[in-house]
């Protein structure tokens, strides 16, 4: 399976697409001397450069002819090293994605003005969407003031039987799954899994549309039984799918009850039940991208309601949770910068990754009246802001920060607020290795007794107990050296090593927890 879609494909789509290769001569002549290179040539040159080629001698008034879908399937049979019995199996039980799946998916037609940001965005939404290895999007032939397009996919194994054990923080956990991402070659979603962690046992079934019946219309349900009660969830929506789309609404459903356990030194001190009921719709409205920026303006509505009673294993925590309910109409705002590019080998292996480097910004307000169902006056407060302060060809600093906070008119005090800043670092050495920081910060104030910030094995300090720390702020630093390898088993898998450092503490003023050390640090 080839790590990056690279022009060597394009050799191979001209050679089992006639109609591209009998194209009229003249009309494509002034590109034949780019792009009909031989294989070998080709094989050292991207698909971004052929892309290049072709586009920067588009006239400005060109249209979208001909839009050829080209599906590579997920090994190269033509690759000697792939084509072998297991591999030509794989390729024949695998459904391949349908030619109509990825046209809907497309945010330009035929006849349409060619807009070589639109093309650029439809192949982020088809690496986005969740079945496919890689696509790109790239003009192949212009005639006349119209510009033909090639979209090429390669499918990924959509088919996934799992069973997961491993341990960390020092408990032992284990999950065994089923899951279709690609059902049928419809880019469905279905799903079911088994696991025990350390909250809970539990099975889960779910499915999901991303686009039904090309209506850009999203659904998703999901289930869970587990020891300690169940959770339901619905949800369908029109999101804003592009950065140019006018209008979006959404309705959910979600119904949970659980028990939430507190936790002092990595041990289990305390516990409540919890059952939470909430319900939201919202309609939202854009003048779609003008310039580089998006505006969005959502108005909505939210019912929530959150119970508390004593669990059956260990005593409630000293201080009472207090139960909410808020029902509160809202105004949300977003800005979208229109910035992205492509990396590999930042998050995951050998992927196209596609980094959004401009900023994002989101605004909540609600207000929860008692006149509206509210048990308390509240205010209902949410925000986030995203940007990259530094891009550069081998590096990449980010920053994150989100707040979320209640105000009670009546105690006059904030509730649950949660304060959120994040710092990352990437520094690409070589392309087998890479250097990666994070610092972050949480601050908390007046949480729910239910709710804890924790440090430990799964959340930061890898070589300590789950939830070793807790208290209501958390500093937290982590250095890794990564590499890559060019190893790839069974054409499957692209292992990779790190070696890591972390430090990191959570405590709160005022609050002796008799920890020898402060600061938790760890490597490995």
């Amino acid at each position: 399976m080839r790590p990056v879609l690279s022009a060597v494909l394009l050799s191979v789509l001209l050679y089992i697409n006639p109609v591209l290769a009998n194209e009229e001569l003249s009309c494509i002549q002034e590109y034949k001397a780019s792009t009909s290179l031989d294989s070998a040539a080709r094989s050292q040159i991207s698909v971004s450069e052929i892309k290049n080629q072709i586009a920067d001698k588009l006239p400005p008034d060109s249209r979208i002819g001909r839009v050829y879908i080209s599906r590579l399937p997920i090994f190269d049979e033509s690759n000697p090293t792939e084509n072998k019995a297991l591999y030509r199996w794989a390729n024949r039980f695998h459904v391949l994605t349908k030619t109509d799946t990825i046209q809907e998916e497309l945010l330009f037609r035929s006849g349409e003005a060619y807009d070589s940001r639109t093309i650029e965005e439809s192949a982020r939404l088809l690496r986005n969407a969740g079945y496919l290895y890689d696509a790109v999007i790239i003009p192949v032939s212009h005639c006349n003031g119209v510009t033909d397009v090639e979209v090429i996919t390669q499918d990924v194994w959509s088919f996934t039987p799992e069973v997961n054990v491993d341990r960390s923080g020092g408990n032992n956990n284990f999950g065994i799954s089923l899951r279709e991402s690609n059902l049928f070659g419809s880019g469905r979603l279905a799903s079911i899994s088994h696991k025990k962690d350390i909250d809970r046992v539990s099975t889960k079934i779910a499915y999901e549309d991303r686009n039904i019946q090309g209506t850009r219309v999203a659904a998703r349900i999901a289930i869970t039984d587990a020891d300690d009660g169940s959770s339901g969830s619905a949800r369908i929506r029109l999101p804003f799918y592009s950065l140019d789309s006018k209008r979006a609404w959404d309705i959910r459903i979600n119904r949970v009850e659980r028990t939430e356990t507190q936790y002092l030194k990595g041990e289990k001190v305390t516990e409540t039940d919890h059952k939470i009921d909430e319900y939201q719709m919202s309609y939202g409205v854009s003048r779609g991208l003008v310039g580089k920026v998006t505006k969005r303006w959502l108005a909505g509505y939210t019912y929530r309601d959150d119970r508390f009673s004593p669990g059956d294993a260990l005593p409630t925590p000293a201080i009472p949770t207090t139960g909410k309910r808020l029902s509160y109409p809202f105004i949300h705002y977003q800005s979208l910068e229109d910035d992205y590019t492509t990396a590999f080998n930042i998050d995951q292996i050998y992927r196209t990754e596609d980094l959004h480097l401009g900023h994002n910004f989101n605004f909540r307000i609600g207000y929860a009246a008692t006149e509206f169902g509210s048990d308390r006056d509240r205010a209902i407060i949410a925000t986030s802001f995203s940007d990259t302060l530094l891009y550069e060809e081998k590096i990449l600093l980010r920053h994150f920060f989100s707040l979320n906070s209640l105000w009670n008119f009546e105690t006059e005090r904030d509730e649950d607020l949660i304060a959120q800043y994040e710092m990352r670092y990437f520094h690409s050495q070589t392309s087998l290795r890479s250097f990666f920081a994070s610092i972050s910060a949480t601050y908390t104030h007046n949480l729910n007794s239910n709710q804890q910030v924790v440090l430990g094995g799964a959340t930061g300090a890898r070589g300590f107990v789950n939830r070793f720390q807790t208290g209501d702020r958390r500093l937290l630093l982590t250095l890794e050296e990564r590499q890559y390898t060019n190893w790839h088993i069974l054409n499957l898998v692209r292992p990779g090593f790190a070696l890591f450092l972390d430090a990191g503490r959570v405590w709160q003023p005022g609050v002796n927890q008799n920890l020898e050390n402060k600061y938790l640090v760890d490597a490995g």
